[in-house]
């Protein structure tokens, strides 16, 4: 009887230390996080491997992939336009010359959109100091004279861009700044008033403020 348990006993350490074994073996070929990362990304690295099915031990991974996807084309951009540049004239001295920027239209939307965001466009919007009319040029001994500016035009600061005819009198109005003549904003007869946009210009150098 003592020797039946005995040997009973020693079974079951054997059937023990061989499950141990086993679980031992089996935990050492489970990956761990570390080495499922890696071989994740080796694969997503080629693009000839559709297909991935893994076995070890009690861990499975199956990984697929569709591969019949076309490679997006790149857009080409869109080429830079050139900006031209002029030499202005040097002023009443002749001890001053300056670089004008010579820029085409900077936008094609209404004048309205223009007028709500001038400064969004770089714009410099020259306004009427009185209510009146609109006048593109002076009136001499009953002649009218050729318009004072013209849109594309470049001007210097100072420089009569239009008049407004207030109580018979034409009141000149004058550039605040050196630029471009962008756009003339009214027709000429038109009524204004004050503080109404009269020509938007664009300054010869956009951003840099004027010293006092």
């Amino acid at each position: 009887m003592l020797r039946r348990d005995a040997i009973s006993t020693a079974t079951t350490v054997e059937d023990s230390s061989e499950e141990t074994k086993y679980s031992g073996l089996t935990s050492q070929l489970i990956p761990n996080f570390d080495e499922v990362e890696f071989l994740l990304t080796k694969i997503c690295d080629t693009t000839s491997i559709a297909e991935v099915e893994l076995k070890l031990g009690g861990f499975q991974l199956r990984l697929m992939r569709d591969l019949s996807g076309k490679a997006s084309t790149v857009p080409l951009p869109s080429p830079v336009p050139v900006v031209d540049t002029t030499t202005a004239a040097s002023d009443l001295n002749g001890s001053i010359n300056s670089q004008l920027l010579s820029k085409p239209l900077p936008f094609k939307r209404d004048i309205q959109t223009m007028l709500d965001n001038p400064a969004d466009e770089g714009l410099v919007i020259i306004r009427s100091p009185r209510v009146g009319f609109f006048r593109r040029c002076r009136t001499i001994k009953g002649k009218r004279a050729p318009p004072s500016c013209n849109e594309k035009q470049v001007v210097e600061e100072g420089k009569v861009l239009c008049f407004v005819e207030h109580l018979g009198a034409e009141i000149p109005i004058e550039s605040d700044i050196s630029g471009e003549v962008i756009k003339i904003l009214l027709e000429d007869g038109e009524p204004v008033g004050y503080n109404d946009a009269l020509i938007a210009v664009l300054p010869s150098f956009p951003g840099i403020k004027k010293l006092q």
